[in-house]
């Protein structure tokens, strides 16, 4: 510690010293608590607030859970690897807080980690002395904000909700608040319904709008406008929790869910649609230095068996994610040689979707696609005039998968090219390029064109010819690939 204006060096047992060092240096509060640690008490029992503020201010510039962060794991645990027993009874709160963070960083990370030296230390010194249940609450917020299992999170949600007592929850709220961005909504859902019935916990949002770290104070002003309105529990409640009691629901349409961007209404379930685009894309560009080499119609193949192998799996994930309604089945053919000659995109989509009473529709788009050869500092790609024309014919939404020499997949509007191709290429060419950098603000990813075509209905068309085009029955365009998708309304077993 340095020394303050007062003293030639530090005196523990000052308390204005001990003030102006820890402004100084808010670390140098480890060091105080491990050599005096009956001085630190002494000051803490007449500057319990300041102290406590000084911990929170100190988080709030450095993630709490994230201790790969430069400087390890959070001053607030560093700090409670040096406290002792009586260190613990007059902060109580950050004790607390840093022991169950510590717990579940050991629970995660596994007793070899390698801060498994703070964790150790922390259990050691006042693992037995903080309060259990606090501690413990702390644990699953900690586990809860770094989870991304929607399976292990629900446990984790449940367990938090069965734990946050009025008491417990009013007197870590300023933690709480501090790190509830990471908590998706949880902290704000049961401030807001504790609030509505426990002055204890009213009392703690109004302490908290005055807290000298803004994190915590402009979220405490948030609450207590929400706590304070004359609109009844239930509506303030909706907004926040609607997505998540929808979740549950085998109904359908889910009126009370928060808006989404597909008509499932479903965020759960358009979450797993994207996240079998992306790992079915990741997978193929993870193989791109074996195919690189090969053909668009090998390419194209292996990138539809990989969506397929991904989709098909939907199912199950549905079930263990505890999502009902609407989920996609998905199949994919090659045409036969004689079908081929014909060909004039590569891959027809014909999307059915069926729910009972609701919904009834099916749609097709086109899809071309071409692949960057592995030469040259930039990506292009060589596009037939004759074979764009035909697409935008048949369905002005068809696009064009781009496929870059990385293996990264670009999805750009087939009308896109033909504006580029209307102002570039030549009257008597018959093809045109376009490099990666004609095309990089157009173009999309997967995982975003896929819903939208799915379970979207931005994209595509119903019309006769489109459909016709996309079955591979038309008269002058049969596609090489036929992606067939059903979108069902099925009843999940119990």
């Amino acid at each position: 510690m340095k020394s303050c204006s007062a003293h030639h060096r530090v005196d523990p047992r000052c308390f204005d010293c001990c003030r102006q060092a820890l402004t100084a240096d808010p670390a140098d509060i480890e060091e105080l608590t491990r050599l005096s640690p009956d001085a630190f008490v002494a000051f803490a029992k007449e500057n319990r607030g300041w102290v406590e503020s000084l911990l929170l201010a100190d988080c709030s510039r450095r993630p709490l859970l994230d201790w790969a962060f430069p400087g390890g794991p959070p001053l607030v645990v560093r700090w409670a690897a040096q406290a002792t027993p009586e260190v613990v009874d007059v902060l109580p709160v950050p004790s607390a807080v840093a022991a169950g963070i510590a717990r579940a960083h050991q629970q995660r990370k596994g007793a070899l980690n390698r801060h498994e030296m703070w964790t150790s230390r922390v259990q050691r010194r006042i693992d037995h002395h903080v309060d259990q249940r606090l501690t413990q609450l702390w644990r699953d917020l900690a586990l809860l904000a770094e989870e991304r299992d929607p399976v292990a999170a629900a446990g984790l949600r449940h367990s938090v909700q069965r734990l946050a007592r009025p008491g417990l929850w009013a007197r870590s709220l300023e933690w709480i608040l501090l790190m509830g961005g990471q908590l998706e909504g949880l902290d704000a859902a049961l401030t807001v319904a504790l609030a509505d019935k426990h002055p204890t916990v009213r009392r703690a949002v109004s302490r908290c709008c005055r807290s000298t770290v803004l994190t915590v104070q402009l979220r405490a002003a948030g609450m207590r406008a929400t706590v304070e309105t004359t609109v009844p529990l239930e509506e303030r409640l909706l907004s926040i929790i609607s997505a998540s009691v929808d979740a549950h629901r085998a109904e359908f349409p889910r009126p009370l869910s928060a808006p989404s961007a597909t008509w499932l209404a479903d965020h759960g379930l358009e979450d797993l649609v994207r996240g079998a685009t992306r790992r079915a894309v990741a997978g193929f560009t993870s193989s791109m230095d074996d195919l690189g080499a090969a053909e668009e119609e090998h390419l194209t193949a292996t990138l539809l068996a990989g969506l397929v192998s991904e989709f098909t799996a939907l199912p199950a994930r549905t079930r263990l994610a505890g999502v009902a309604g609407p989920h996609l089945r998905v199949g994919h053919r090659t045409v036969t040689k004689k079908e081929e000659k014909l060909s004039g995109a590569d891959i027809g989509v014909v999307v059915d979707i069926r729910v009972p009473g609701k919904l009834q529709l099916r749609t097709g788009d086109l899809i071309q696609v071409k692949k960057a050869p592995r030469r040259g500092r930039e990506d292009t790609w060589t596009i037939k005039r004759r074979q764009l024309h035909d697409l935008l014919e048949h369905s002005a939404s068809a696009v064009y998968w781009l496929i870059c020499s990385t293996g990264d997949i670009l999805v750009v509007p087939a009308k896109f090219l033909a504006a580029v191709e209307g102002a570039t290429a030549r009257p008597s060419s018959q093809q045109f390029t376009v490099g990666y950098a004609a095309v990089r603000h157009t173009a999309i990813p997967m995982e975003q064109y896929l819903p939208d075509l799915i379970v979207g209905l931005w994209l595509g068309s119903n019309s006769e010819k489109t459909l016709r085009a996309a079955q591979g029955v038309g008269r002058t365009t049969r596609p090489r690939f036929a992606l067939l998708i059903d979108v069902v309304l099925d009843q999940m077993d119990g």
